[in-house]
């Protein structure tokens, strides 16, 4: 069996960050993958021959890509055992050293690392002990889900989380995570025509995905081909997705504007929007606080999409208070049509803008949960 019938057989599982499950589905959706299910922690995609492909490539809200390999239930680790190492290990891993993450939910089998241990030896053996071996070519994951006494496994397609796109230059304190700053300029409801103002631009990465996001340009396209190394891997349909995808980017896009009070946010920015290729940013010359941003741009813009301090990982409620006013006070003054995003882990803050406000979504980002405020409809 080829590869390409191989993987045509193998439906796919899109994790993200919690609460963004409904608008992956609609990415994923977009991109041709679907019909989506959503499920806790992500979507259930059908899969297919470029399916790996258009997934790592195209899906911006993803962290991981996992290409279900087999499912059948289990009641006992040595059961899970022997039936794991029955299974076509080399046809799916080839050469590999290999790693295992296992999660146990409502099952008789609840100890995770139970059941990694065991899963790696099965692997190992069915390898003839290549996958604990220092002379792999490659590291692959597994991941094992135990669910109501279920296995499923699955690989980790895109090895390295897939929201680090392979632009990201030395951050700053606090970097927002790109599925995030993804999520936000999608919850905004930005037309994707009119400019858009990140007035807390940070290290750009608002600015950045939504450069990208506007021009059509996949946010995998600076990252590793999917399931590299091993026999799963086709270089051939890999270059033929990614061509397809960029083809129908956009050179020009709407312009993005990124403004900072901070001259090294400023100097961060620009560097990563030229890393990335962002060439709608605009990161302004120099240090330029966000009433000054606002007023010099807010009457031409069509989204003021950002990430103000938390006053979590940065500063602290106290001292922040005013700011959100003030900020409030300046978004009030914008047209009515002027999309809005702003993201915080303060409810007390949010307060402070004193806007009618809906909550689009709520995650987690580093452990602290955050929530996405837009204009309510």
């Amino acid at each position: 069996m080829t590869t390409h019938d191989r993987l045509a057989d193998m439906p796919l599982f899109a994790a993200c960050a919690p609460g963004l499950e409904p608008l992956l589905a609609a990415e994923a959706e977009a991109l041709g993958l679907g019909p989506a299910r959503v499920e806790p922690g992500g979507v259930a995609l059908p899969g297919g021959a470029d399916a790996v492909e258009r997934a790592c490539l195209g899906l911006g809200l993803a962290l991981r890509v996992q290409v279900e390999l087999a499912a059948f239930p289990v009641g006992h680790l040595a059961e899970l055992e022997r039936r794991a190492a029955k299974l076509p290990w080399a046809a799916w891993l080839g050469r590999v050293a290999t790693t295992v993450k296992a999660t146990c939910r409502r099952s008789r089998l609840y100890h995770s690392g139970a059941v990694e241990e065991r899963l790696l030896g099965a692997i190992d053996r069915a390898l003839g002990g290549l996958a604990l071996g220092d002379d792999a070519l490659v590291t692959q994951r597994v991941m094992a889900r135990i669910e109501r006494d279920v296995l499923t496994l699955a690989v980790d397609a895109g090895g390295d989380a897939l929201h680090r796109r392979g632009y990201r230059a030395a951050g700053l304190k606090a970097p927002l995570r790109e599925d995030l700053a993804r999520a936000l300029v999608i919850a905004s409801r930005w037309d994707r025509e009119r400019p858009l103002l990140d007035p807390f631009c940070g290290s750009g990465t608002v600015a950045i995905e939504a450069d990208w996001l506007a021009r059509g340009v996949p946010p995998g396209h600076l990252r590793p081909a999917p399931l590299a190394g091993g026999p799963l891997h086709d270089a051939a349909r890999h270059a033929a997705a990614r061509a397809r995808l960029l083809e129908g980017a956009r050179e020009v896009g709407p312009e993005v504007i990124a403004s900072d009070r901070d001259a090294g946010a400023v100097a961060v920015a620009a560097a990563q929007a030229a890393q990335a290729g962002a060439r709608g940013v605009v990161v302004t010359a120099g240090p330029r606080g966000m009433s000054e941003a606002l007023a010099a741009d807010g009457g031409r813009v069509g989204a003021v999409v950002t990430n103000p301090p938390w006053g979590r990982r940065v500063g602290s409620p106290g001292p922040l208070r005013d700011l959100y006013a003030s900020l409030g006070r300046a978004l009030g003054d914008l047209a009515p049509d002027v999309a809005l995003g702003v993201l915080t882990a303060s409810p007390e803050l949010a307060r402070r803008l004193a806007l009618p406000l809906a909550s689009a979504f709520l995650t987690d980002a580093g452990g602290v949960k955050v929530r996405a405020l837009v204009r309510a409809r």
